[in-house]
Formats: C-alpha cells, structure tokens, sequence
C-alpha cells in the first residue's frame, strides 16, 4: 500500500467522486487510520449521508463476499486484504 496523504479530488457531477472518495476513506482504513481522525467534506448535509452510506455499503459488501473483498482490496491498493479485514473495519467505523 501505498503512503496515506491529504487528496482534493475537484470534479463535475457524475464524473466519479463518489467512487475515488469512498476508496480513499477506506484505503485509510486500511491503513489504520481511525474513522474520526479522517476529514471528507462535501457541499450538502444529503452528500455527506450519501458518502457514509456508500462506506458502509462497501465495507459491508466486501466483509461479506470474498469477491467483493477481492474487488475492493484491488481498488485500494491492498490486494492482500480479504473479507475478515473488512469486516472489521466496519465495525471500527460502525
């Protein structure tokens, strides 16, 4: 994995925010950084529900599926990771 460090991502709507964001926060994790010492801002009250809804669906997933695991781990940049790492990731953020 690679070095945790601070990313802006500017972008249009629909251009993949959501996506980069999402993997960034949980590549964090990953890391082991605590869900409370990460700063994601967004504009509205509704995307910021939106970005933690999408953390938790992702975390979910891939604690789940080992699949899913394998597909996330690859797009953070930790292919090691498998669905027990996930799962607690999710309950640390949960």
């Amino acid at each position: 994995m690679k070095p945790a460090g601070h990313v802006m991502i500017l972008a249009s709507a629909g251009s993949g925010k959501t996506y980069a964001l999402t993997n960034r926060f949980v590549a964090l994790l990953a890391h082991g950084a605590a869900p409370e010492r990460i700063a994601a801002l967004t504009f509205t009250r509704k995307a910021a529900g939106e970005f933690f809804d999408e953390i938790l669906n992702k975390l979910a997933g891939a604690a789940a599926d080992r699949a899913a695991a394998q597909t996330l781990a690859a797009s953070i940049g930790a292919p090691a990771l498998g669905c027990a790492a996930f799962l607690r990731m999710l309950r640390t953020v949960v």
